[in-house]
C-alpha cells in the first residue's frame, strides 16, 4: 500500500521532506515562481496573469458548476463571509442570469 492510501482527512495535501504542511506563503510563492519558470502559457486572454490565486477562483466556480453548496464552497476557502464567495462566482452568476438559460427548447425547436 502507498503512503496515500492511509492519509487522513485532515492529512495536508503538500507537505516537506519531513512530513510537514508547507505554510500557504511558502506554497503560494513556490506556485508563482513555477508558472513564472514556465514558458507563456497560450490563453485565450493574453493579458490574464496566472497566480496561486486564481486556482482559488477556479475551485470555486469548478465546485459551483458540481452543484456544490456556495456554503460548503465557502468554508473549504475559509471565507467568513458569503460575500466574500459571492465575488468569487460573479462570473457564474452573470452567465445563469442571462436570458438563454431561460429557454425551453421544447418552445423554439420548430423555429430553429
Amino acid at each position: 500500500m502507498t503512503t496515500f492510501e492511509h492519509a487522513q482527512p485532515d492529512t495536508p495535501l503538500f507537505t516537506t521532506n519531513t512530513g510537514r504542511a508547507f505554510s500557504p506563503s511558502y506554497l503560494s510563492q513556490y506556485v508563482s515562481a513555477q508558472i513564472s519558470s514556465t514558458v507563456r502559457l497560450k490563453l485565450s486572454d493574453p493579458s490574464l496573469n496566472i497566480t496561486p490565486h486564481v486556482f482559488r477562483h477556479a475551485f470555486a466556480i469548478i465546485s459551483k458548476l458540481n452543484d456544490v453548496d456556495i456554503y460548503t464552497i465557502m468554508r473549504s476557502l475559509g471565507h467568513e463571509k458569503i460575500e466574500t464567495t459571492m465575488i468569487y462566482l460573479e462570473k457564474i452568476f452573470e452567465k445563469e442570469r442571462h436570458a438563454i438559460h431561460a429557454w425551453k427548447s421544447d418552445q423554439f425547436g420548430e423555429y430553429i
